[in-house]
Formats: structure tokens, sequence, C-alpha cells
């Protein structure tokens, strides 16, 4: 009852402010327990209460469960989802107002990597002179294309290499909470937190 109380004072206070575009969520390795997706339907709708229309999930580590039990328990969410595992990427949700993408076991540094390879291949059949390559040359090639303007870590202290170029001028939080414990009231204070921020962009 109190949690629904602050609940209630946070989202109107979050209303009255700008809320991030995107958010992204880092997941402890250890926290992918049997039924981790239930959190993420509810946390979707957490998103989508405040109007927040992007979000990114990542996990070191893919857990117990199949990618097609994991697509199939999420068949019915509110998002236009996108499940990143090794080389596959699935569709899954109804089509709703958040595009989410899941992304297991592939972190920024293999991204990025692959990014790179990618554009050197292109320079060794012709299609792209080295003079050109710029980052926009390698940005085009992420697998993720959403820029976060709010990380959160669950769970520790240490950063992620998640979404490591996308996430350049990111507001970081930390919440030292595994992910099944995570609360709304949590997730709320550092959408606050986030609005109460002065970003500079790097400058």
């Amino acid at each position: 009852m109190l949690n629904r109380a602050r609940e209630k004072m946070l989202e109107k206070e979050i209303r009255r402010g700008e809320v991030p575009s995107c958010i992204a969520v880092v997941i402890s390795a250890e926290d992918l327990e049997p039924h981790w997706w239930r959190k993420v339907a509810e946390m979707a709708d957490w998103y989508i209460s405040l109007g927040i229309r992007e979000a990114a999930l990542f996990s070191e580590r893919a857990g117990s469960e199949s990618v097609d039990e994991i697509t199939r328990e999420l068949s019915d969410l509110p998002a236009k989802g996108c499940l990143l595992f090794e080389d596959e990427e699935i569709s899954f949700g109804n089509g709703g107002p958040l595009d989410l993408v899941i992304s297991l076991g592939r972190g920024g540094k293999a991204e990025v990597t692959e990014a790179i390879r990618s554009v050197l291949e292109d320079v060794k059949s012709g299609l792209v002179d080295p003079e050109e390559i710029d980052e926009a040359a390698i940005e085009s090639r992420l697998r993720l294309k959403q820029r976060p303007d709010l990380m959160i870590r669950l769970g520790g202290k240490e950063l992620s290499d998640f979404m490591i170029w996308q996430s350049a001028y990111s507001e970081l939080y930390f919440i030292d909470r595994s992910w099944d414990r995570l609360e709304k009231v949590n997730f709320l204070r550092a959408v606050r937190d986030y609005q109460r921020r002065e970003r500079r962009f790097g400058r």
C-alpha cells in the first residue's frame, strides 16, 4: 500500500517533466532465474504508462530457457519486440506502442567488432573507400539502433559494455537490486533522477 502511494506521487512528478525517449536496463548475469521473462511484461507496462517508446534489455548470459520458449512467452507483450541471441534475430510481441530489444549473451564489444569487420570486408571487396570510413559507416552496421538516454544497471556497481557505442552520452543509474526484486518504485526513482540531471552530452 505504501509503495503504491509512492508510485503515484513519483508518476505525478515525472509527468511534469520530460521523460527519456529510450531506456536500457542491464541485468546481472546471475539474475536470469527461471521465468525471468515475467518481469519483462511487467516492465513493459511501466514504460508505456510513462509514454516511453523505446527500451533495451541486456544480460551477459541467456538463461536456461530456449529462444523459442522465450519468444512464445513474450508473444502477447504490448510491444514491437526483437530478441537478439548469437546470430539470431527473432521478433515477438503484438505490435504495441513499445519498441523493445532484448539482447542475451552478446555485449557491445562484440557488436562493435562485428561492425568494423563488416566495414573491412566492404573495403576488401572495393565497395568502400578507406578514406570514406567514419563514425557513420560503423554506426550504420551496429545491430542495435537505439540511443538510450538512461542506462540502468541492476545488481552491481560495475559498468557493462552493453550498447557501448550507443550509450556514449547516456546517463547512468545503479540500482542495488536483482532483476526479480526490482519494483516499479525503483524504476520511477531512476527516471526522476534522470530528469533532475543537467545533461552535457560530453561537453
